[in-house]
């Protein structure tokens, strides 16, 4: 199954942490996760924050055959500093990406609904 995590939320708060446990989850049981980060969400794998952590071990598991693909707004990954500061392994996107991820996908959760 596929299916897509659209996360709006950045920073430490009980929707981010449930998305990325839940994308945890899902590799471990095969399925093929993406994510797509825009708003604050482009701070989750810049930097050297926890979340960077997080996010650049989910990334390492497509060493091990799990599939995972984390996309972020480019636009605002770049007025904010980041496109840069990104994690290994996440791609600069726009939302002609997040459309494609979302047609993909067999499932789409956005863990914050966009608050």
């Amino acid at each position: 199954m596929r299916i897509t995590l659209v996360l709006h939320r950045g920073g430490r708060n009980e929707s981010t942490a449930t998305a990325l446990a839940l994308a945890d989850r899902l590799l471990a049981r095969g399925h093929r996760v993406s994510v797509f980060a825009h708003a604050d969400a482009v701070t989750l794998s810049a930097g050297t924050g926890g979340s960077v952590t997080v996010v650049a071990d989910l990334l390492r598991r497509g060493v091990t055959g799990a599939g995972l693909d984390w996309v972020v707004e480019e636009a605002t990954a770049r007025a904010l500093g980041l496109d840069d500061r990104q994690a290994r392994g996440v791609v600069l996107g726009d939302h002609a990406d997040l459309w494609a991820l979302v047609r993909q996908a067999d499932v789409v959760l956005s863990p914050d609904g966009g608050s």
